[in-house]
């Protein structure tokens, strides 16, 4: 049998010291791991303030857009308060209302590209059907899908025509 030699031997020693000597207990990982949860759960306690546009359309204080003064504060303030003592609704900007306008013009688009993207569909799976000749080629069958694929285009037609003048309504007013 063979001996151990004694610089092998030094090595693996050492290589065990540091785990067997430095190592942690389970009681102390445990009372660290609790400690950084408790540090957790005490951050999340507080949620984070978050400002929306209604925030920030009914704070007070001086903006670029209106002249600093004491004389301008009061008619805004005055104003404001008239329009609150009469219930009467603001009136809408002009950017208020050219918001509002693209947005109606952008869903209207969407309405009309999505049903378009319907119509390419409805061709799309009435022609495959069409091209199976497995059924044959006279047929009622066929006669009926025929007819179908023709209403089906007439409506992809109507329905990029409808696109195309949503688009120049766009292009004209400027939306994006």
């Amino acid at each position: 049998m063979r001996k151990p030699n004694l610089v092998s031997v030094v090595v693996v020693s050492l290589l065990v010291m540091p785990t067997v000597g430095f190592g942690q207990s389970l009681g102390e990982a445990a009372a660290k791991e609790k400690a950084r949860r408790k540090a957790l759960e005490e951050s999340h306690k507080k949620p984070a303030k978050s400002y929306s546009d209604s925030d920030l359309s009914n704070a007070k204080g001086t903006n670029a857009s209106f002249p600093s003064g004491s004389d301008a504060t009061a008619s805004t303030d005055a104003a404001g308060k008239d329009a609150a003592a009469t219930g009467a609704k603001k009136e809408k900007t002009d950017d208020e209302k050219s918001a509002e306008a693209s947005a109606a013009w952008h869903k209207n688009l969407d309405a009309a590209n999505k049903d378009a993207a319907t119509y390419r569909d409805q061709v799309a799976k009435i022609q495959n059907d069409l091209n199976d000749t497995s059924s044959g080629f006279y047929g009622s069958r066929r006669a009926t899908m025929t007819t179908q694929l023709e209403d089906a285009k007439k409506k992809l037609a109507d329905a990029e025509a409808k696109i195309a003048d949503l688009t120049e309504q766009g292009r004209r007013a400027g939306y994006r």
